[in-house]
């Protein structure tokens, strides 16, 4: 009895010493609003931010099996992992200290102090994603140390360790999650379906797979392995074998070592562009991020090479101080701040740039085909019919009017349209047969661009590639249908859509012109008066330098209308009324509050849109100086692979293409 009353003294004791502690803290317990959540309700509210769904599970995991430095890892999943994720590496191990301590928030072996934040050389560090997979999931963790004689295995249950004792395991650790969100109903109503989530783990399982080529990984789904990638593969053999063969084949090289950042990456031609930008990867000291001045960077480069509304594809790999950037901003380490923004912006688009120029970006018909085929599953078998082909093929043939060199007739009656350019030939010389040799268009190119022109013997950017067009010889080329030029290459043919390509020329006549100074203008006999809203009035007057750049000078006339008096002569040939009306729906597209947000963005649209007035049109049938003229120039000017805006130029079809079409191989 007096030891049973002494217990009840000291149980009312401990009581009481824990309501005086909490009274301390929070003095004004019953009234108060505010209070401290519970260990387990707080890891489930991490878990919000850290584990969105199955694949964040499955990252995190396996960016710890790196950390441990493991040299392989598998990845094992079960209904799209909600019901299975487990990870395994042959990494360092852990103690069974460890095991215990690992699923205590924000507790981490991979930092020790403040000073560590500033240079981070690890996929985790926040210490908090066990604790919050643990918190919502019945979580298993094996491990054994290297060269120890044991290993400890524990079992978690929300906050809880529920078994603890040792076990029989291979050195390295296993970690398995079962029944994610089994105590946090309303968040596992809204994972999806298991393929979609499957689809989201095998995302993950790629991205870690390629920032750590030296590393093996494989992936097992319900028992069947879908990947298994060795160690030690190049970048282009892991993305051939994580996505195509095909596309890791075109994928161009990107090398760059200046100034502390070390790229090499691979991008993919502008042909093989997307539609959204899920196939564009940044890797930041092997760790996947997205980042804005790199997207803005690259997007730029891109440029002019495909239409604006497709988004590159490109695998870009850099290696900087862990210094030079921040990688603690968001709570799943997706996002990155750099030190120097503004140097690896510059020095991504200078070498996206750099490589382009050197790059022979003239779209292959087979290798389209195979791309629309690989990346477009909905795509019908008919498409591909190369019965259907040869067919279309033959028809277009024999409806083209053939045009041999200099000596064939020309296309039609009467001089065709004249080139905008000082050096073209006129019509009258046109009409009357004078020839227009190579010579005669590598002047034209040297007098309508500010660099230097190329060396004897040399062709800048894409003319140096083997199936560039040889300038010096005759084209004999034939127009199919006052749209398209065929024209013979080394290896094959070239397929040129004439308007995109003529445009390019003018764009470029454009750029290099408006660099040196306002393009030249030409006065009106008779000034051109056309109505306008009052608002564009106003947008007009506010951007005079701009027009004073393109050669046009406009004043007011009356209260709803303008006079335009100078207009550029390299537009001479264009209607001065609509062309004016495209301008004013520009700049008021680009008009942000009165001010334009990027003048010279405003100013290369608008010379895109005074190269597309300008150039030859679909339908317009050419003599055969104006295409040779047209054809030399494609081997003389920059990215002449594709129009301002994007479109190809050119499409190649190569003997051995020939020959597969019509059965000869």
């Amino acid at each position: 009895m007096p030891a049973t009353f002494g217990l009840i003294i000291l149980a009312v004791e401990r009581k009481r010493n824990v309501t005086a502690n909490t009274k301390r803290l929070n003095p004004v317990e019953s009234t108060a609003k505010i209070r401290v959540l519970p260990d387990l309700l707080v890891n489930k509210i991490a878990a919000g931010e850290v584990v969105e769904r199955p694949a964040s599970v499955a990252k995190e995991l396996m960016e710890n099996a790196l950390d441990a430095g493991a040299s392989r890892v598998t990845l094992t999943i079960e209904d799209g992992g909600k019901q299975l994720i487990r990870v395994t590496d042959d990494g360092e191990g852990m103690t069974a200290e460890d095991l215990r301590l690992a699923i205590t928030p924000h507790a981490t072996s991979k930092l020790a102090c403040e000073e560590d934040l500033y240079a981070i050389v690890s996929m985790g560090f926040r210490g908090e994603a066990l604790a919050s997979i643990g918190a919502v999931s019945s979580l298993r963790m094996t491990s054994r140390k290297r060269d120890a004689l044991e290993g400890h295995c524990i079992t978690v249950a929300g906050d809880q360790i529920q078994t603890s004792q040792t076990a029989g395991c291979p050195e390295g650790t296993t970690v398995e999650v079962r029944d994610l969100f089994f105590n946090v109903p309303a968040r596992r109503k809204f994972l999806r379906a298991r393929a979609t989530e499957t689809g989201h783990v095998n995302e993950q399982f790629a991205r870690l797979a390629l920032g750590f080529p030296e590393c093996a990984f494989e992936l097992t789904n319900q028992t069947r392995v879908t990947h298994r990638l060795p160690a030690g593969q190049s970048v282009r053999e892991r993305i051939g074998s994580l996505y195509s063969r095909e596309l890791a084949e075109e994928l161009i090289h990107l090398e760059r070592d200046e100034r502390g950042l070390i790229l090499d990456g691979y991008a993919a031609p502008p042909a093989r562009s997307r539609s959204t930008t899920s196939w564009q990867y940044l890797f930041v000291n092997g760790r996947f991020v997205r980042d804005r001045f790199v997207q803005h960077a690259i997007r730029e480069a891109y440029r002019g090479l495909m239409e604006h509304n497709r988004q590159p594809v490109y695998f870009v790999f850099l290696t900087v101080p862990p210094e030079a950037v921040d990688v603690n901003v968001h709570p799943t380490k997706i996002e990155v701040r750099w030190r120097d923004s503004n140097l690896i912006h510059s020095q991504l688009l200078s070498a996206f740039r750099e490589t382009f120029q050197r790059a022979d970006l003239t779209p292959s018909f087979q290798a389209d085909r195979a791309a629309n085929r690989g990346f477009q599953p909905g795509r019908s078998d008919a498409d591909g019919d190369p019965d259907r082909a040869r067919q279309q093929l033959a028809d277009a043939l024999r409806s083209a009017t053939p045009i041999v060199g200099n000596s064939a007739p020309p296309a039609y009656g009467g001089a065709g349209p004249a080139f905008p350019s000082r050096n073209a030939p006129s019509p009258a010389a046109a009409a009357a047969g004078s020839p227009v040799d190579a010579a005669s268009a590598a002047e034209l190119w040297r007098s309508t661009h500010t660099d230097s022109p190329p060396e004897d013997g040399e062709l800048p950017s894409e003319r140096g590639m083997a199936t560039a067009l040889d300038p010096t010889r005759s084209s004999r080329a034939i127009q199919l249908h006052n749209t398209y030029l065929v024209v013979e290459s080394d290896e094959g043919m070239l397929i040129i859509d004439q308007h995109a390509l003529h445009e390019r020329i003018l764009y470029n006549q454009f750029c290099a012109r408006i660099t040196a100074g306002p393009l030249e203008s030409q006065r009106l006999l008779l000034p051109e008066t056309l109505t306008i809203a009052p608002r564009q009035l106003a947008l007009l007057q506010g951007n005079n330098p701009l027009l004073e750049r393109l050669g046009i000078e406009v004043t007011p006339f009356g209260h709803d209308a303008i006079a335009v008096h100078s207009f550029p002569v390299l537009l001479k040939d264009t209607d001065v009324g609509p062309f004016m009306r495209d301008l004013l729906d520009k700049l008021e597209h680009q008009d942000n509050e009165g001010k334009l947000a990027d003048t010279e963005t405003v100013i290369h649209e608008l010379l895109d849109m005074m190269a597309c007035k300008a150039a030859v049109k679909a339908g317009d049938p050419l003599t055969p100086q104006e295409i040779d003229t047209l054809v030399a120039q494609k081997s003389l000017v920059e990215k002449s692979s594709n129009c301002p805006h994007g479109r190809p130029t050119t499409l190649r079809l190569s003997v051995q293409d020939l020959e597969k079409q019509f059965k000869r191989t």
